[in-house]
């Protein structure tokens, strides 16, 4: 006994045949009751029962029709900022879910519809031209198949024959979502409409578009007035410095070290380059120590300043803090006599007293260190690397720090310096100043553009240190708590993405998190991480993927893979006969057969994720639910 009974939707809709016989049937009945003398009463019953089953074979005819014509699918709608609010907050709403457009939940049934009609050509069933011009007047929308210049096989949406309100529970959210799908498929848009809803509800919202999408951006600023949040828009732009306010991403840290890792992941290379990589870290890690030491804020101005000018001002501001704060007050004398000791074993004559120099020695103070300071017990972090990289070969230096170098520069020059290493002292600068940590204390809505189509490398960067940024600030809430509501979306995130984002998306949610993250292909994230394995620990944090129409084949596999398998029913009909001449000339056999056989295949063809319309999605979410959905364009005019 099959659990799914086999169907074949496509078929003709003979019912509406038998609907027509029953029609005439009742047409005679009438005829044979004007005409005759015979009682009414059997008349009556007869024309009942020819009109009840010509209802119902037109009621099955009309399934099968409406079915077929739904397969000239939706085309694009809009939504206003105000019908977009009703939809989260008003009588249409759902508590603590949001809104993804509309559709229907997919079925094994779906599946089996679409293995179906691949083996006959959609178009036909398309309902006629002026069906499709009145289904428009009606509901305002174009109709798929009615679209000119239609991207996409519009039958897919109307495999269901209708659809639905289609909400999703923001908990479900909080286990990560990705987001996948090919250039100008409307990724952007499925963004933008849940970054809408999430300020109406309240929440911490951070953008971040390495392409700086004005569209997107405006939405954002449309969304505050409608929640009345204007004061909480912030604007990052790298292409428009001037307008932006000021973001400091070496502000938030769990250890100093944090601050070193943040800006020597940025060097280029793979695994080739891991020395290279190591030698900046130690060199970045010493001067943020030493800057620490001394009570000065690090910035990436700073840092590239001591990269760029040597460390010997930064060790003796340093080693001369540590003598005074752990040493007698005359320790001076100490370090004056120890070098009249050392020049005498060296054999030099000295001078008297008062013509050695111990606060300008560097070189004296680090012999004292070493030779006194470290036998008695004492030692100082800080003072210690510093002084191994004061030490080091000059040339081999150079070497080393040569794709350090330039990073800093990138990050630190024109306009980007001032913007990245804002200085609290500097009065003439009016643009605000602040950092991740405070703008999610203050429940802003953040967007920030990293204008990647001029110039790559610097948005990676910046993209990637803010990312950076907000692994430690999630640290930080995770740690020491913190009552906070950040939705964190990702545009483009092959460009940005690091290993920190991975312990966001793994470890993120008890600190308030929600990430959603959109890419264009998984080879994308191969690229960026330089392997693939990186690539798939990443996407393996995700528990809820949406993937809109997708081109690249090893994509599709991982979406596909996702989505699991069902069973797909194939009917065969057999027809045989045979005859012989052996007894008489008219003795023949026949036979009829119809076997219905299952089969597991993928719940949908990797095909038909490159078929998809625009502004079109089929999302795996809340743990194995599966949807199908169309989304409208936001227009923040009044519809």
């Amino acid at each position: 006994m099959l659990l799914r009974q086999f169907e074949m939707p496509w078929r003709t809709a003979f019912e509406a045949y038998a609907a027509g016989a029953w029609a005439l049937c009742m047409v005679g009945l009438g005829y044979a009751w004007y005409n005759s003398s015979f009682p009414d009463l059997p008349f009556y019953y007869l024309g009942a029962t020819a009109l009840a089953f010509m209802l119902y074979n037109l009621y099955r005819a009309w399934g099968i029709w409406q079915l077929k014509w739904s397969l000239g699918g939706k085309g694009i709608s809009f939504i206003s900022d105000a019908e977009l609010k009703e939809k989260v907050t008003g009588k249409e709403s759902k508590a603590h879910e949001l809104w993804f457009g509309k559709g229907f939940d997919w079925t094994p049934v779906h599946t089996q519809r679409v293995y179906e009609i691949k083996r006959a050509d959609p178009e036909q069933f398309y309902p006629p031209k002026m069906i499709m011009w009145m289904i428009e007047q009606w509901t305002g929308e174009q109709v798929g198949g009615n679209t000119e210049g239609y991207i996409g096989a519009p039958w897919i949406h109307g495999l269901n024959g209708g659809e639905e309100e289609l909400y999703v529970p923001i908990q479900n959210l909080i286990g990560n979502t990705l987001l996948v799908g090919t250039t100008r498929c409307g990724k952007t848009r499925f963004l933008e409409l849940i970054a809408e809803m999430a300020i109406e509800l309240g929440y911490c919202v951070i953008t971040i578009d390495p392409k700086g999408d004005r569209e997107f951006e405006e939405s954002l600023k449309a969304a505050c007035m409608q929640a009345g949040r204007e004061n909480d828009f912030v604007r990052f732009h790298l292409a428009f410095p001037g307008n932006s306010a000021r973001i400091d991403p070496l502000k938030n840290y769990t250890n100093p070290s944090d601050i070193a890792s943040r800006i020597a992941a940025l060097m280029p290379g793979g695994d080739k380059s891991s020395s290279f990589r190591d030698f900046a870290w130690g060199v970045l890690n010493a001067i943020v120590m030493g800057m620490l030491a001394t009570g000065e804020k690090p910035s990436l101005v700073r840092i590239r300043s001591y990269v760029d000018n040597g460390i010997a001002d930064l060790l003796m501001r340093v080693i001369l803090q540590f003598f005074d704060n752990t040493l007698d007050p005359n320790w001076e004398v100490e370090v004056a006599a120890y070098a009249r000791t050392l020049k005498q074993s060296k054999g030099k004559k000295g001078q008297e007293d008062g013509e050695i120099l111990v606060r300008q020695s560097l070189h004296l103070l680090l012999e004292f260190y070493l030779d006194v300071i470290v036998p008695r017990g004492f030692r100082d972090e800080a003072v210690e690397a510093l002084a191994t990289i004061y030490k080091h070969d000059s040339a081999h230096y150079s070497k080393m720090i040569a794709n350090l170098v330039p990073i800093l520069g990138m990050l630190t020059t024109g306009d980007l310096g001032s913007l990245l290493s804002p200085d609290p002292r500097d009065v003439s600068d009016v643009r605000p100043m602040t950092d991740l940590a405070s703008l999610i204390r203050a429940n802003s809505v953040v967007s920030i553009g990293l204008d990647s189509l001029a110039n790559k490398t610097i948005s990676s960067a910046v993209g990637s240190m803010l990312l950076s940024d907000a692994t430690s600030v999630a640290a930080s809430f995770y740690n020491y708590g913190g009552n906070h509501k950040i939705f964190l979306i990702v545009d483009e995130a092959a460009e940005v993405v690091n290993d920190p984002y991975i312990q966001m998306l793994n470890k993120s949610a008890g600190a308030g998190f929600i990430n959603i993250a959109a890419i264009q292909t998984i080879p994308d994230l191969a690229a960026r991480f330089e392997s693939m394995d990186k690539a798939r620990q990443m996407l393996g944090n995700f528990n809820n993927l949406v993937s809109m129409r997708i081109k690249d084949r090893v994509t599709q596999d991982f979406v596909t893979e996702t989505f699991g398998e069902t069973y797909v029913y194939t009917q065969q009909k057999i027809h045989a006969t045979s005859s012989s001449t052996e007894k008489t000339i008219t003795h023949f056999t026949g036979s009829v057969q119809e076997r219905v056989t299952e089969a597991l295949e993928a719940v949908l063809p990797t095909d038909v994720l490159g078929q998809l319309p625009n502004w079109q999605y089929i999302a795996a979410v809340s743990g194995g639910r599966l949807i199908k959905g169309r989304l409208p364009i936001i227009s923040h005019e009044e519809q």
